[in-house]
């Protein structure tokens, strides 16, 4: 006998919003019961092109419809709050990364989501790509890694590239790499009118010896996505800009008879089959299946950790932590 759909709302219908509302329509476990979006004419394009209910705000939605979870596609400083009142309801919560602006806010809503016994998933869409799956099954010890995604604008405003790009390769790399961090170093540059920086090139050292390098800007002249991971007899390149496939590069040091060294390199293109769609169906089958999750809010928190320590690095905060902590306890 099959599970009932489960009732789900899309709050933000901006780009990315749209996606999951796309998504969710086909997908036979899931019913878009609504979208919740402050702009009037993004509620009337919405409820036009999913054929569902559309709300200014939560509480009209919590008035008017049942609903059993959301996807938060909000701008990024307001994913704390929408995400708490959503989880104070009961409502099941996918929120894009990162979860929060700060790391209190997004520790208390951990807490929340398991007081409440209330999935709570971090939209990490990297974690879904085929190519980074099997980059961590393949890694064994890496002592170099390269991150690079640039591109020329971004849709994102409210926070700076460190929190909108670079901390989907520091999650990346935060799984490859099994040891503490040592030492990070950072720097940036605001160039746009938004105050937060635009261009960031930071570094990790971990306890273990491995150096990990990221560079993430918005105002790059051409877009880039890569990672290098350097072992000692082998080195791995992704490219992710190849949709909608991924290419794997794999170059392999020899040595002949001779004494000389020779680069073999092997090329793997995996095909990427909508991994926001494989993100979602996740998300569904841990309230209904109770899968386990594909990384843990510990592994979200410590993403989030490592870019907020950057940011700090790069520009102290004006205002004491202390009080962040008091406005979410």
């Amino acid at each position: 006998m099959s599970l009932p759909a489960t009732r789900v709302a899309v709050v933000g219908v901006g780009v990315m919003g749209r996606h999951h509302a796309q998504n969710y329509l086909a997908m036979p476990g899931a019913t878009l019961v609504a979208v919740v979006d402050p702009s009037a004419e993004a509620r009337d394009q919405a409820a036009r092109a999913f054929g569902c209910a559309a709300y200014a705000t939560l509480d009209e939605l919590f008035a008017s419809e049942t609903i059993d979870a959301a996807s938060v596609v909000a701008p990024t400083s307001e994913h704390y709050a929408i995400t708490r009142d959503l989880l104070q309801a009961g409502v099941h919560v996918l929120v894009e990364k990162p979860v929060a602006t700060r790391v209190l806010e997004a520790e208390a809503l951990a807490r929340l989501s398991r007081e409440r016994g209330l999935v709570l998933q971090v939209g990490h869409i990297t974690r879904f790509f085929r190519a980074v799956q099997l980059l961590t099954e393949r890694i064994e010890s890496p002592y170099l890694i390269e991150a690079r995604r640039l591109t020329p604008s971004a849709r994102i405003q409210d926070v700076g590239v460190i929190l909108d790009l670079m901390i989907h390769d520091i999650d990346i790399v935060l799984g490859l790499v099994p040891s503490d961090i040592a030492s990070v170093t950072i720097a940036g540059h605001s160039v746009e009118a938004s105050g937060t920086e635009d261009v960031a090139a930071a570094q990790i050292e971990f306890e273990n010896g491995c150096i990990a390098r990221f560079l993430a800007s918005r105002i790059s002249p051409d877009a880039e996505r890569s990672l290098v991971v350097a072992e000692r007899e082998r080195t791995h390149r992704v490219d992710f800009l190849r949709d909608p496939h991924t290419e794997i590069a794999l170059f392999h040091a020899r040595k002949d008879d001779l004494g000389d060294t020779h680069v073999r390199t092997d090329r793997q293109f995996v095909h990427e089959d909508n991994p926001l769609r494989e993100q979602l169906t996740h998300f569904l089958d841990r309230i209904t299946a109770a899968a386990p999750p594909v990384g843990t809010l510990e592994d979200d928190l410590r993403s989030l950790r490592v870019a907020t320590r950057l940011l700090e690095n790069l520009k102290p905060s004006a205002v004491p932590e202390a009080v962040f902590e008091a406005q979410v306890n």
